[in-house]
């Protein structure tokens, strides 16, 4: 048998290749095909696909790349632009609308919506959940990684997978084949810590001062020391102007680790309006009951927290789940 190593001749064979075998290295996906997001000023991308495992609870911005196209001039820069459009809430709302349709016209409503433990009624206000509550990751598809990709891949602050894949001629045939599909040949998990916004320090002065918490460093999170003794974590979301509520998300092992560390209150954001300073007795006791999201061996990804808009909000999941007033525990920024 004749086996000879080939160069890629077009990037579309090896993108041809990858979309037809992707389940090998990401598990059953939905996968939707190029189309245009922005960036939050408008400036286009095209991500060569975007993949969806529901089980895994996981979602995937693809890129397929020839290493001779160059690391910095092209393929980081394309790379960048698609991280920065997922700022921009409507190339999210755009993923959202393409991948719904995509579900109907698949007639995959049901299955979708068994994956993601809601009913059809309610599947599009989960996909939206799902898109914006879980961090994207990158995944590129390449020929042959390199040490500037690698540190390319390690600078990015979103999870990043590279998969080689190679090209052969096996008796006049040609024939691909990954060395990666157990395992990518660069994988990075960005660690959150010692990230915050100028939002956390002006909470922090309106709840009468403070600092990081001196322990925080050590947790993927921060978690400030208030002057008064109480230790607070900060959670942000912007308002669903659609759905009319504020959304977050809070890891099970985040929440024992908060308590660990001494969290006496969490705070969640309300877009730009204020905050409310919840116990962490009330947020223990509300994801008794709320929807959780799953991991693939059944253990909770994380519990969804929905909160009503100001003056009075209030924290629920639904009308047959427990209702906790907040307005006692708000307060606005202005």
């Amino acid at each position: 048998m004749a086996i000879l190593e080939l160069s890629f001749d077009k990037e579309s064979d090896l993108e041809s290749w990858v979309f037809d075998n992707i389940d090998q290295f990401l598990g059953t996906c939905v996968l939707l095909r190029k189309f245009q997001i922005a960036t939050p000023s408008g400036k286009g991308a095209i991500p060569d696909g975007i993949a969806f495992n529901f089980t895994d609870g996981k979602w995937y911005i693809l890129e397929c790349e020839l290493l001779k196209h160059g690391v910095w001039p092209h393929i980081a820069e394309q790379i960048t632009r698609f991280v920065v459009a997922l700022q921009n809430p409507e190339s999210l709302r755009k993923i959202r609308d393409r991948l719904f349709e995509h579900i109907i016209e698949n007639n995959a409503v049901t299955k979708i919506a068994t994956q993601l433990e809601t009913t059809s009624d309610r599947l599009l206000q989960q996909i939206e959940l799902f898109i914006e509550g879980v961090r994207a990751n990158v995944v590129i598809f390449i020929d042959e990684s390199s040490q500037d990709l690698g540190d390319f891949a390690a600078a990015l602050e979103i999870p990043t997978a590279i998969y080689r894949v190679k090209k052969f001629q096996v008796n006049g045939q040609p024939e691909y084949y990954s060395p990666d599909t157990t395992a990518p040949i660069v994988q990075t998990e960005p660690d959150d810590r010692g990230k915050s916004s100028r939002q956390d320090l002006e909470v922090v002065d309106l709840l009468g001062g403070g600092k990081l918490h001196p322990n925080s460093g050590r947790q993927k999170f921060r978690a400030y020391q208030l002057t008064d003794g109480r230790v607070i974590q900060i959670k942000r979301s912007k308002y669903h102007e659609k759905n009319d509520y504020y959304w977050y998300g809070i890891n099970p092992n985040t929440l024992k680790k908060s308590e660990e560390l001494g969290t006496t209150h969490y705070v969640f954001v309300l877009g730009t309006w204020g905050f409310v300073t919840v116990p962490i007795s009330i947020v223990k006791q509300y994801c008794e009951t709320t929807k959780a999201s799953k991991n693939s061996d059944g253990s909770v990804r994380h519990y969804h927290v929905l909160v009503s808009p100001e003056p009075d909000p209030v924290m629920y999941w639904s009308n047959e789940s427990p209702r906790f007033e907040l307005a006692d525990f708000a307060q606005a920024f202005d």
